[in-house]
């Protein structure tokens, strides 16, 4: 990992490749919770991965 790939991580959110979350009101509660709730697995699962990948350097 490069310096300026170092400098976005630690000051900036643009590394983050999940799209923001963007609620939508005209759906049921249930909808909007189940989309939530994938935003969020599939955030998470981004965020586990560049850990790893970054831990895989290190060694």
């Amino acid at each position: 990992m490069d310096e300026l790939e170092k400098k976005i991580i630690l000051e900036t959110y643009k590394w983050i490749k999940v799209k923001r979350y963007i609620d939508d009101d005209s759906l049921s509660w249930q909808e909007r919770y189940e989309s939530l709730e994938k935003h969020h697995l599939e955030e998470t699962n981004f965020l586990i991965n560049k850990i790893r990948e970054i831990v895989k350097e290190l060694k």
